[in-house]
């Protein structure tokens, strides 16, 4: 069917091959947002910027700031496991390969977790809370990895609906 594919130009198979590069793309930049929360806490933390506020660490003890940074590890760690494993997925499922619903539950919870980060950034925004050019890049890069993951989700429902109807299976 795939080599078949290449040939028709009718709008279905036509949004199908787009759907597919899609999928191989922005799977990608799926992944890279995830490699992009751990990079922006190295270069924090290498540049000197504050990463807690001091009037919290006063209140911890060694042990409990010790903690706090091994649950932040953790919270990266888990996001860039959540994120490589949705955008394999998705440029798996974009080179037609078979995949199954994983991912696509992966995606709806970093689509949910994305919710949340942006109304935490915009309510840090509204309460002037903490500097206003790194809340405004926040904000930014949350809207774009946003918008990212749902173009990825809604590409892969597309491409599964294709296959669903074209073949009888969803791949």
């Amino acid at each position: 069917m795939e080599e078949n594919n290449i040939l028709k130009n009718d709008k279905a198979s036509v949004n199908y091959r787009r759907n597919q590069n899609t999928l191989i793309v922005l799977g990608t930049g799926v992944m890279l947002f995830g490699f992009w929360g751990i990079i922006k806490l190295i270069a924090q933390i290498l540049l000197g910027f504050q990463i807690f506020d001091p009037e919290d660490l006063e209140d911890l003890g060694p042990e409990e700031t010790i903690f706090v940074l091994f649950f932040v590890a953790i919270v990266l760690s888990i996001d860039v496991i959540l994120r490589l494993y949705a955008g394999l997925r998705a440029r798996r499922e974009g080179i037609g390969k078979k995949t199954g619903v994983g991912h696509l539950i992966v995606l709806v919870m970093l689509l949910i977790s994305s919710v949340f980060t942006t109304s935490f950034v915009i309510w840090a925004i509204m309460t002037m809370n903490g500097e206003p050019d790194e809340n405004f890049i926040a904000l930014f890069l949350e809207l774009t990895s946003f918008a990212i993951t749902l173009e990825v989700f809604m590409a892969s429902i597309s491409v599964r609906r294709y296959r669903k109807k074209t073949t009888g299976e969803a791949k």
